[in-house]
């Protein structure tokens, strides 16, 4: 059975601009070849002026772009400034193996994440602590279906491909569109382009590896 922990991490990236609209879900985290920081997130809610205004004010973008615009969510890029890059904890997740699932931030940052024991939540627990970002548990449990992680899967990617194979999205001619896909999951269509590519890779490459052939 898998371990999975919900907590809250007391960080200031991106707290400004949280208060200025319902929530936003983290996509991706990337290290561009210079060095930067980049997070790529879907905000939701109706007041994106108002949001990209405090996107400028936070103290924690140093740069942000609109990606796509949709009618109750946009997907922004945005670069942290370097005392923020300093404070993410993915490279300290992925020190102690921890998998993180999902990040939502609105009125706190909400972590859902896949840890290998309980030693482990522990020593990431205190590395956060020793960066200044405050840690809370919030739930910890036992997931009884490992299905989605058999081969690799995060549960998005997992939900994603599931949801595209029964919508008939890898049928020829396909009966569904990465659009509609990508409403019914309330994501972006770029952010669920690369959610089922990393998916599909996952699946391969675990099925040609335990290939006897």
């Amino acid at each position: 059975m898998t371990l999975i922990v919900e907590f809250e991490l007391d960080t200031p990236i991106l707290r400004i601009a949280s208060d200025a609209i319902d929530r936003i879900r983290l996509e991706e985290v990337y290290e561009t070849e210079s060095g930067d920081s980049k997070l790529l997130f879907c905000a939701f809610g109706s007041e994106f002026d108002r949001f990209e205004s405090a996107l400028a004010d936070d103290p924690t973008v140093r740069e942000f772009t609109g990606i796509e615009e949709a009618l109750d969510r946009q997907l922004y890029s945005v670069v942290l400034t370097e005392q923020a890059t300093e404070r993410l904890t993915y490279p300290v997740a992925a020190e102690y193996d921890v998998s993180v699932l999902e990040i939502v931030i609105s009125a706190e940052t909400v972590v859902r994440a896949r840890v290998p024991s309980r030693e482990a939540l522990s020593a990431y627990r205190e590395r956060c602590l020793e960066k200044g970002v405050g840690f809370q548990v919030r739930r910890l449990y036992r997931e009884q279906n490992v299905e989605a992680g058999r081969y690799g899967l995060t549960d998005p990617q997992h939900e994603a491909l599931r949801l595209a194979l029964e919508a008939g999205y890898f049928d020829v001619p396909r009966e569904t569109t990465l659009s509609e896909l990508a409403t019914d999951l309330e994501v972006s269509s770029q952010a669920l382009s690369a959610r089922l590519r990393r998916g599909q890779a996952s699946v391969l490459e675990r099925a040609l590896r335990d290939d006897p052939t």
